[in-house]
């Protein structure tokens, strides 16, 4: 299942994270925890330790799954 597909009625929030327009960390918790746990079971590996470093993690891995509007 691909990103666009899993989150599709998310698709706002992904770009507007991507873009750099909302910090999915404050202000959408559940979305930032569910979108770690799909790049985490794709092998992506976060550290737990720094919320800011896995915070540019997934977006890099977003604007790289092409979500940018």
């Amino acid at each position: 299942m691909t990103l666009q597909e899993r989150f599709k009625d998310k698709l706002s929030w992904l770009q507007d994270t991507a873009n750099g327009n909302v910090s999915l960390e404050k202000e959408n918790p559940p979305l930032f925890h569910d979108l770690c746990k799909f790049y985490a079971d794709k092998g992506v590996q976060f550290w737990g330790i720094d919320v800011e470093e896995d915070y540019s993690i997934l977006v890099d891995h977003l604007i790289a799954d092409h979500v940018l509007g």
